[in-house]
């Protein structure tokens, strides 16, 4: 066996997405989706929101995931919430921005 060994739940549920691009703040991991079929199985992606991030895009796990977010649309959620709640709230005038 060969590669670091990590566990999901200590190494990388929760833990904040950095883009590695531009250091942006790009979600945290909800989930991580194995390949069963891999002897010993491996971490075939990492969820977060209903955005799915292989593997492969994965550039570093430390204390934060960073990875190569390039198009992936991360910011789905925070779209969302800024154009459907924030945006509606009196007075909230230009807040998001």
């Amino acid at each position: 066996m060969s590669g670091r060994v990590l566990h999901a739940q200590l190494h990388l549920l929760d833990r904040q997405l950095i883009d590695q691009a531009d250091g942006h703040l790009a979600g945290k991991v909800d989930d991580v989706e194995l390949d069963l079929a891999a002897d010993p199985p491996v971490v075939a992606a990492l969820i977060s929101g209903r955005a799915e991030i292989p593997a492969g895009r994965i550039a570093e796990i430390d204390t934060a995931v960073t990875i190569s977010a390039g198009g992936l649309d991360l910011d789905y959620y925070d779209d969302w919430i800024e154009h459907h709640v924030i945006d509606k709230i009196p007075g909230a005038g230009d807040a998001t921005e």
